[in-house]
């Protein structure tokens, strides 16, 4: 069997029989103007042309990558070259050398990973020789004369000259540097390092659409970005924090990123590069004859599959419960069904709709999960009428297939044709049109009744490129889609009058003095202390609904000062999480995501601290105006 349809027969096998039923598997999209990032193969298909030289193969890989993936952060998965690019979108030096060894082995070239001191790269060997290049601050130089190639770090140690008057000369890269690193630092010894290419059964095509399910890859960030990938308190999620340095690479390298600009965002004045959110929802009419015969046994079995990271959820469900010991009781695993840990109970006297999130259990922070199984639990009576599961999750929009100025040729296939003569699919592209990305939102939208289906779509034919918006696949139609909740800010603490520090007063630690300025709650150190901290209980104690915690500080003193959150539920130590906010001198708006709260239960949030963490000799000041949760927004 090859590794096509086993993974195809894992996919069916892993679902329930009520839910496999008529299921598409694989549904992927492909344009004739992109490349298709699914594999190896058919990322050389898209980059590699007949013709090309060992050379010319090296600087068209570098360039598709550096298109792909900026530098940000290191995860567990990120020497994996085809999830880093559909996935991640973001990994830091030797893992980016790292992944461009497997795209460049798999071109049949030779490649070492090289180093010195701080920074890794790589060489690729051809016409008999090495050739250094370096994705990451996009460095290469040519060498000098008629026969003119890459030069390897040997030759740039030999003669610096070679990096120093290669910009006068013609022979740097395009855009050489644009982050601000030194091309000079190149000129020094190397030594060769042993980094392995990773790899495994993952697919990105490895999942399945049921009828009344649905698929978005949107090209925005959503306020979901997955826990442990980014720094908390510091950024809004993966971001490439170069920001307006963008414009300094190659313009054919930033028409692609410029559509996605958003002025301001984690502090960069343009953040060209980010991470992008999607979603999976599931929302199937129960009155199927097999989901019907489910739910008699008292037991409704739903699993999901994300080729992506999943990076949130959202539950709405509608369900009668006629008497008081009836409820739906909703449990999560994350280990195929072998353990289930309870996350909601739906039991109010009556129908009634329920909204809630599935908790932290599914998310595992920095190595993302790509499945788990919810289950739905009838007590006495209690019926489930209706429900809506959405999986959100983080991708890489840069390796989705984007539309191009002019005609494009969309292709649309799945694994077993046969499905779609019982489930219908539908392709919907939504996007703006160049050059300013200010006129409405078009929609393209076509029934796949065969696979492959392919149709056209006809753009202007501009120098920028549309603005995507989203790309959604979906087999039949969801059967409910609830309408979006508007839920505002709820605040915690605000501190602007001075009545409201009265439950800090008494439970500050010795060295931190709570005093109120008119403006806010001032907590003060005067001398160096490891972790002086105040608490109270808050009066809001339900979190769940929300997303991020946000505190509004002032630091009045000369040096940025670390401010740990720490957020308790029970009044048990062992479910209480912390988190680092870094306020720099003046005015800070600190925001954490809730989900990074792993050990805290954020529906029974018992007490708060503020603590000042390594406070110097000359101590520090910090007013603190309010803490507030922000929502959930509509996806």
């Amino acid at each position: 069997m090859n590794k096509t349809n086993a993974m195809v027969t894992c996919a069916l096998l892993w679902l329930p029989a009520s839910l496999a039923v008529g299921a598409v598997r694989q549904p992927w999209v492909t344009t004739d103007r992109t490349v298709d990032c699914s594999d190896y193969q058919t990322i050389l298909k898209g980059v590699i042309t007949p013709g090309m030289s060992d050379e010319q193969k090296a600087i068209a890989l570098y360039d598709f990558y550096r298109r792909m993936v900026y530098h940000y952060q290191n995860l567990p998965e990120s020497r994996d070259p085809i999830k880093c690019i559909n996935v991640l979108g973001n990994t830091l030096c030797g893992s980016q050398a790292t992944c461009m060894k497997g795209l460049l082995e798999a071109a049949g070239l030779k490649v070492r990973i090289v180093s010195h001191p701080g920074h890794t790269f790589y060489e690729v060997f051809y016409g008999g020789k090495w050739h250094g290049y370096d994705t990451m601050t996009n460095f290469y130089v040519f060498t000098r004369g008629p026969n003119r190639n890459v030069a390897s770090f040997e030759e740039l140690n030999q003669d610096p000259s070679l990096i120093s008057d290669a910009v006068k000369e013609g022979r740097a890269c395009p855009g050489i540097c644009p982050c601000g690193d030194k091309p000079m630092a190149f000129a020094q010894p190397i030594k060769v390092l042993n980094y392995q290419v990773q790899g495994g059964d993952w697919s990105v095509k490895d999942y399945s659409l049921r009828l009344g399910e649905e698929i978005v890859r949107s090209w925005w960030p959503h306020g979901q970005p997955l826990p442990g990938s980014y720094r908390l308190g510091k950024d809004p999620g993966p971001i490439h924090t170069c920001g307006r340095r963008d414009e300094g690479n190659p313009p054919e390298l930033l028409r692609f990123w410029q559509p996605y600009g958003i002025r301001g965002f984690g502090g960069v004045s343009v953040s060209y590069r980010h991470y992008f959110n999607g979603w999976m929802s599931y929302s199937p009419d129960l009155g199927r004859p097999e989901l019907k015969a489910a739910l008699a046994s008292g037991e409704l079995l739903v699993p999901v599959k994300c080729p992506y990271y999943i990076s949130g959820t959202q539950l709405c469900l509608e369900a009668d419960c006629p008497g008081e010991d009836d409820a739906v009781d909703i449990s999560i695993s994350v280990d195929g069904g072998k353990s289930y840990e309870g996350v909601f109970a739906a039991g109010q006297t009556g129908l009634r709709e329920y909204r809630t999130s599935l908790g932290s259990t599914v998310i595992r922070p920095g190595r993302g999960r790509h499945e788990y199984q919810l289950r739905f639990a009838l007590k006495g009576k209690a019926a489930l009428k209706r429900f809506h599961l959405k999986t959100i999750f983080t991708h890489n929009a840069m390796a989705s297939p984007h539309l191009m100025p002019g005609r494009n040729k969309v292709a649309v296939t799945v694994a077993d044709p046969q499905a779609l003569k019982a489930e219908p699919l539908t392709v919907m592209y939504r996007y703006k049109d160049a050059a300013d990305w200010t006129g409405p939102i078009r929609t393209v939208e076509k029934a796949v009744p065969t696979s492959p289906f392919t149709f056209e779509v006809a753009l202007p034919e501009t120098e920028k490129l549309p603005q995507m918006q989203d790309l959604t696949l979906r087999c039949g139609e969801l059967h409910w889609e609830p309408p979006a909740k508007v839920v505002p800010d709820k605040v915690v603490f605000d501190f602007s009058s001075p009545d409201s520090i009265a439950g800090w007063m008494g439970k500050a630690s010795p060295e931190i003095k709570i005093t109120h300025d008119g403006e806010g709650m001032v907590m003060a150190v005067a001398g160096k202390a490891t972790y002086p901290q105040a608490r109270c209980a808050p009066p809001v104690t339900d979190w769940s609904e929300f997303l991020n915690v946000v505190v509004e500080a002032d630091n009045l003193g000369p040096q940025p000062q670390t401010l740990v959150l720490r957020v308790q539920s029970n009044n048990t130590n062992d479910q209480r999480s912390d988190v680092e906010l870094v306020a720099r001198p003046g005015r800070n708006v600190l925001r954490s995501a809730l989900a990074a709260l792993r050990k805290t239960k954020l529906n029974a949030v018992s007490n708060v601290y503020l603590m000042t963490y390594q406070v110097p000799e000359a101590g520090c000041k910090v007013r603190i105006r309010k803490i507030y949760l922000e929502p959930k927004k509509p996806l």
